[in-house]
């Protein structure tokens, strides 16, 4: 029982973040902001797309009261 329970979870974590990600490509097609959890997130989905050819290049900043992290794309 808790390996079926464990195999259903990993299913459910990858299917999440492939959902995500192809959210995270629809935005960043159209140049809107894309809020992420960190600096780090940032440049890794940043140098991620760009190496794809998704787009031209990004920057990351936080420049709002929260320090919200967003991923601006430019294309």
């Amino acid at each position: 029982m808790r390996r079926k329970l464990a195999k259903a979870a990993v299913v459910l974590a990858g299917i999440a973040a492939i959902a995500g990600s192809t959210a995270m490509t629809a935005q960043a097609a159209d140049g809107t902001p894309i809020k992420v959890a960190s600096f780090e997130q940032c440049l890794g989905w940043g140098n991620a797309m760009k190496a794809q050819g998704m787009i031209k290049d990004y920057h990351c900043d936080n420049m709002n009261d929260a320090r919200q992290w967003y991923l601006t794309p430019v294309n």
